[in-house]
């Protein structure tokens, strides 16, 4: 193992915390301790409740993944649990009892928050008073495929920038706005998220700029540690290794419809 390399379990531990906790204050929800991990509850039917590492302290028992169930699968709703490759084996054998299934594959991200080289020419910086509608937008064009449709969902995408701890970003080319993302920090560990380039502007280094941005802000936040989750072979993935990130450990997401 690499000198500066922590171990795959307590490195597990501190991005899954991190993780967990920017989830449970992104927007109204309720979370749960249990079974070494976090079930995080974003309201019935969300497509973001979910566990996160389960398993890291030891096995998982039958009572601990109901306890997960009753606490994700209100109304009805799928539960999904975030399976760790570094997870105690208890916690795949009692999925696969429970009929639980694949439902996609990711790759979680680490870096130190050290200096990289010179940015290209691009603004980026934190989003300014009044420009949260800007960032909403921005990013229901770059990740939902257009703008938004209702204020309902403009609410829901602007918990992101009301969230305690989050520093949502933009970046600009052309004159406008182009990219946005957030980063939060907890324990020492930043938590790069919510990246994205409107499809006009995209291959323009839009993306490298920003985790640049995240990462001096992680290195000036006193951050010793800078992770991001991403699906395997996606830019966002070669955008991170680029950015001189290495994988942590993959992990999948496992999902039941319906809770019984």
């Amino acid at each position: 193992m690499a000198p500066d390399r922590p171990d795959p379990r307590d490195l597990a531990r501190r991005i899954e915390r991190a993780q967990a906790v920017q989830l449970d204050r992104t927007g109204p929800g309720t979370s749960l301790e249990v079974a070494g991990g976090w079930a995080v509850m974003k309201g019935p039917r969300s497509p973001f409740s979910a566990a996160l590492g389960l398993g890291l302290d030891g096995p998982v028992t039958a009572e601990d993944l109901a306890r997960v169930e009753a606490q994700l699968g209100l109304a009805g709703g799928p539960v999904r649990v975030e399976l760790l490759s570094c997870a105690d084996a208890s916690l795949a054998e009692r999925l696969a009892q429970r009929g639980y299934a694949v439902e996609r594959f990711l790759q979680v991200w680490w870096r130190r928050p050290l200096p990289l080289p010179q940015a290209p020419a691009v603004e980026v910086r934190p989003v300014a008073d009044g420009e949260q509608r800007t960032w909403v937008e921005v990013f229901a064009q770059s990740s939902l495929g257009g703008p938004t449709q209702s204020d309902t969902q403009r609410r829901a995408l602007g918990a992101t920038t009301r969230a305690e701890g989050n520093t949502c970003f933009l970046a600009f080319d052309g004159g406008g706005p182009a990219g946005c993302a957030v980063v939060s920090a907890l324990g020492g560990v930043a938590i790069l998220s919510g990246a994205g380039v409107v499809p006009a502007r995209r291959g323009r280094g839009l993306q490298r700029a920003l985790v640049r941005a995240r990462l001096a802000w992680a290195a000036e936040h006193g951050c010793d540690l800078a992770a991001g989750t991403t699906e395997p072979g996606t830019a966002s993935a070669r955008t991170l290794e680029e950015a001189g990130f290495r994988c942590a450990y993959p992990k999948v997401v496992m999902a039941r419809s319906g809770w019984r």
